[in-house]
């Protein structure tokens, strides 16, 4: 690491954690005793000192990129380093129960970036690629970069945008430093449903020391979280149209859930530079992550189903909005979802000769997760299979942008009107008890990553100031797929329906207009045998299971140059990037009841130039140029080769490949990358004694392809026929991701952090920081050749705030995040299928702008015996902002309706 690299970085370890450092200034002796003197600025420790250090490695980025200090993620109310990375300029997410996780960069979602942890590839615990960032403690992290544009020795860079996660390095400071902190969380909604607590609490320690010789260093830090969270969530079957044209509801599966997630998380690194020609860091993170949800609720089939209205029901504006409906027989849910998930990621870096003329740098890493879910849902209802000797009644008023009313007839909360069956004939009828009283569900999953970089560069005297080469080969593995699942139902042929087990409580389905509802434990009662199980043998399950494996080797240069053009100063670099790809899958294909092997991939090399341009026009004032070539590889559940497929014997002698005998949908294990040739602009002006920044950015992304869900030709020759008679085609059409059309996406970024002493010396102590972005895009992902839904998750305006006042120890701020509305893929529409999975019918759903808003106010101790030590009350969602779906461009037809309630959180930190 190069003398005026690790210089910043003490400075930035200073500014985080309160202390001084040497070479840049030391603490004065006024009372204003948070005010660090530097060279030419001076700037506040706590919020604003982590301010002024994410803005000092802003300004000295060589790309355009965003960036957070420490004290931003320890002292914001941040369940994960998600939620920091949230109040980030042009960066958002999608809740997800009530939490941050996949972040969007840009207006694309997780699966366009990539995660990286000390500049090394993260794997998933999701389905695909987009790292899942509530994994990471935020208080085991010092520092965030975001990287918005490309250079060529940015390995794992994304298209949207590259996420790096820094830890500590122990020899960027020097002294030892203990950090303790612990808090007592809550949730506003308390507990809606019996079995999992309602509070919970986290805390953390992190030691950092050196020898005396500042030769070795180590940097250990533990944390604990167990966090609760609650929902209440209205989610809609769909709304139907009868023959004159009005909308109804279709029907309802409604929730109040409470949940936990447990982690433990340790991040160790220990660093060694005996002499200036031997450098070397190890790292290791690892997590072990738990997440239990009880969601107990109903399921109540409306329109869709042998329901009927009574009297004349309210019809407004085509919509109906008040019904009275007889023959309702719900179906009563008491569900589990517990996920286990055990990340891990281990580095080993070494500099030779950091100083010689060709220093060389060789990293090793692997990163590896493995996944087991169980999800657990069971039944209770009035009767069997639609045959309940005293169904229900009941009233549906719905608000427009609200949470319907439901008025019932019966009480839920007595446990004699129920019991375990199946209420709707849902299940096959061929099972023990006549049906199906639920469902089991098993996921397995393990993501490993292995990863080898080798470099040197050299620096050179005239334009090109320096040359860097390098090579790096990157080994993925994947797995995942559901594994095992089954029928739940009657443990015995004789017994049509079972009582109910033992009552652990009620849920409160209050929001609903429903009242109490009888609870019970479903995990502990499927354990102990209260149903049987029957595996399902759907080889459609099996076709979805898949196993993804890539290879591959980069190649890089890239020149960094200093020049002037008149009496602007001109920095840069650029290079090049050579990707060689060897992609491939295994899986097994079902016909009916016949599976067979399959395997499939392809291999292939893309370029990626990239050229940034940094311009120093004095003053303090930059402007930066990029242009270059993003990739992003494919999802990874669409590059699976197994697939459903028919054969129709009677076309067999058919040469049309529209009228072909084989036919089938599933995934494309030749997928080849999405690609942007990117522009990128960036005007960012910094205030005199580091009082903040304003930057103006745009951006266009001209995206070369984009992946689609499309008909397509395939080859069947190496399927079976049945029936052992050849067809004349060994072709046919299916349903698979190809890569299609592409199209823009474009817009502009605006930042200002602004402290208060720049409107006003004697104004001391205010600041706000307000970024905004504005996104929109040509992609249409119905299909290159019509449709008009942009690119999912994409929000045209993104906005966040943040005011602040810091002053003798005592802090308070209040953060704001908005998106505008955005289309989400209906995950959620129909009633189940045999499965027990809800039958996604394809299209869209427009989620409701909202605006989250966080606050925290803290006092640390400026004197006596427990100086330093802090007392922080945060709140997260302080005002319950809903997460808000609807259907058919109607905000009446809610699809979606989730409160998730404020989280607080009551605590201490303390450093010595």
């Amino acid at each position: 690491m190069h003398t005026h690299l690790r210089s910043k970085l003490a400075l930035t370890v200073a500014l985080s954690l309160g202390i001084s450092a040497p070479g840049f200034g030391q603490a004065t002796n006024d009372e204003d005793k948070d005010v660090v003197v530097m060279d030419a600025f001076e700037v506040t420790t706590g919020f604003a000192g982590s301010l002024a250090a994410a803005a000092l490695i802003k300004q000295d980025q060589k790309i355009i990129a965003e960036v957070i200090a420490s004290e931003d993620i320890g002292k914001l109310p941040d369940i994960s380093i998600a939620d920091a990375l949230t109040r980030l300029t042009g960066l958002t997410t999608q809740r997800t129960n009530g939490r941050s996780q996949a972040i969007s960069i840009r207006g694309l979602t997780g699966d366009f970036s990539t995660g990286l942890l000390n500049g090394r590839e993260q794997v998933s615990t999701g389905l695909n690629r987009a790292v899942e960032f509530d994994q990471y403690p935020a208080d085991l992290l010092n520092s965030v970069v975001v990287y918005k544009t490309a250079e060529a020795d940015l390995i794992g860079q994304g298209l949207a945008g590259t996420i790096d996660l820094q830890t500590i390095r122990p020899l960027s400071r020097t002294g030892r430093v203990i950090a303790l902190n612990g808090y007592y969380e809550w949730n506003q909604l308390g507990k809606l449903t019996p079995g999992v607590s309602a509070t919970g609490n986290r805390f953390s320690v992190s030691y950092i020391d050196q020898n005396e010789e500042g030769t070795l260093g180590v940097a250990v830090g533990f944390s604990h979280s167990s966090k609760p969270f609650a929902g209440e969530q209205f989610q809609a079957w769909g709304y139907p149209q009868d023959g004159d044209g009005n909308y109804g509801l279709g029907g309802t599966k409604s929730y109040a859930r409470n949940s936990v997630l447990d982690r433990d998380g340790v991040m160790a690194t220990i660093e060694y530079q005996p002499n200036d020609n031997f450098h070397t860091t190890f790292d290791v993170f690892a997590s072990q992550f738990n997440e239990r949800q009880l969601l107990r609720g109903m399921e109540i089939p409306l329109i869709w189903s042998g329901a009927a209205m009574q009297g004349t029901p309210t019809v407004e504006d085509g919509l109906y909005t008040d019904a009275t409906m007889t023959n309702v027989q719900p179906v009563v849910r008491n569900d589990v979802f517990d996920r286990d998930a055990e990340p891990i990621a281990i580095g080993w870096n070494v500099v030779l000769g950091e100083d010689s003329t060709w220093p060389v740098t060789f990293d090793a890493s692997y990163s590896r997760v493995v996944r087991d879910d169980i999800n657990l849902e069971t039944w209770s209802g009035l009767g069997i299979r639609g045959n309940a000797t005293t169904p229900d009644t009941m009233r549906i008023q719905l608000v427009p942008g609200q949470i319907p009313t439901i008025t019932s007839s019966l009480d839920y909360a007595d446990g004699s009107v129920l019991r375990l069956t199946d209420p709707q004939g849902w299940g096959p009828d061929t099972l023990p008890g006549n049906g199906m009283y639920g469902y089991y569900k098993g996921f397995r999953s393990k993501d490993e990553l292995g990863q080898l970089q080798l470099s040197t560069e050299h620096a050179m005297d005239g334009l090109f100031t320096n040359v860097k080469i390098g090579a790096s080969y990157t080994d993925r593995y994947k797995r995942d797929g559901e594994d095992p699942s089954g029928y739940i139902h009657s443990p015995s042929a004789s017994q049509i329906t079972l009582p109910l087990p033992p009552q652990v409580g009620t849920t409160d389905l209050g929001f609903l207009g429903l009242g109490e509802v009888y609870a019970y434990d479903p995990l502990a009662s499927f354990e102990n045998g209260v149903w049987g199980f029957t595996p399902n043998t759907d080889t459609g399950i099996v076709a979805n299971r898949f196993m993804i494996r890539e290879k591959v080797s980069q190649l890089y240069g890239v020149g960094t140059f200093e020049t002037k053009l008149g009496n602007v100063d001109v920095t840069g670099n650029i290079g090049g990037r050579i990707v060689h790809t060897d992609q491939s899958s295994e899986g097994r294909s079902a016909n009916g009841n016949s599976l067979n092997a399959v395997t499939d991939g392809d291999t292939y090399t893309d370029f990626a130039p990239s050229l940034n341009l940094n311009f120093d026009f004095g003053n303090n004032l930059y402007v930066r140029f990029s242009v270059a070539r993003q990739i992003a590889r494919p999802r990874m559940y669409d590059m699976r080769a197994s697939r459903s497929w028919g054969f129709d014997g009677s076309k067999v002698d058919s040469t049309d490949p529209s009228q072909s005998p084989w036919s089938g949908g599933g995934g494309n294990s030749q997928l080849k990358p999405w690609k942007s040739d990117s522009i990128d602009l960036s005007i960012e002006k910094y205030f005199s004694q580091n009082r903040g920044y304003l930057a103006v950015a745009a951006f266009n992304k001209d995206l070369k392809n984009y992946i689609y869900e499309q008909q397509d030709v395939a080859d069947f020759s190496s399927y079976p026929v049945p029936g052992g008679v050849m067809p004349s085609l060994d072709y046919g059409i299916i349903s698979q991701p190809v890569n299609g059309e592409g199209g823009n996406v474009r817009g502009l970024e605006f930042t200002l952090s602004l402290a208060s002493e720049m409107i006003n010396p004697n104004f001391r102590g205010f600041g706000l920081v307000l970024g905004g972005a504005y996104t929109d895009s040509s992609v249409q992902p119905w299909g290159p050749d019509g449709g008009d839904a942009p690119i999912a998750g994409l929000s045209r305006h993104v906005a966040n705030l943040t005011v602040y006042y810091e002053r003798g120890g005592f802090s308070a701020r209040v953060s704001n995040r908005y998106r505008s509305e955005n289309r989400q893929y209906i995950t959620t529409f129909g009633p189940p299928n045999p499965g027990g999975d809800v039958n996604p019918n394809g299209g869209f759903s427009v989620a409701q702008p909202e605006s989250v808003m966080d606050a925290q106010v803290s006092y640390t101790l400026q004197s006596g015996p427990a100086e330093g030590l802090s007392l922080f009350l945060q709140a997260y969602n302080l005002t319950n902002e809903p997460l808000v779906t609807y259907n058919n461009d109607d905000p009446r037809q809610v699809i979606n309706f989730q409160e998730y309630g404020a989280s607080y959180s009551l605590g201490f930190a303390y450093r010595f």
